[in-house]
């Protein structure tokens, strides 16, 4: 059930990024909004936020029969960053941990100083 809604909260974020994303200030709010949801998301169930987000814009700069798309400029280039941003972490979180090094033993014996 958390990973439809994460689904859905997704759609409706890349939604509101893809109608907005002309604007600085709301592709800030944007940005921050969708931040805000991945780092609270479960690092398990960020990948289906992350994938919900990033269809509408997908989708929405895909070239149409007439040559061009309906997102671009700047500010579409900005929403294609945020989406390989946060697929790129979404993914990451997937890997496992990073192994810990086992700390390195000191040497039991000293060294007498030189004179």
């Amino acid at each position: 059930m958390a990973r439809v809604g994460l689904l859905l909260l997704g759609l409706v974020t890349g939604l509101a990024g893809a109608v907005l994303h002309q604007s600085w200030l709301w592709l800030a709010v944007t940005a921050v909004a969708g931040s805000l949801t991945l780092v609270a998301a479960p690092a398990r169930a960020r990948v289906w936020w992350a994938v919900g987000f990033a269809v509408v814009p997908l989708a929405l700069s895909w070239p149409r029969p007439e040559g061009d798309a309906v997102i671009s400029g700047t500010g579409g280039l900005l929403l294609a960053c945020l989406v390989a941003a946060w697929l790129g972490i979404s993914v990451a979180s997937l890997l496992p941990g990073a192994s810990r090094s086992r700390p390195v033993a000191e040497e039991s014996a000293s060294v007498a100083p030189s004179s």
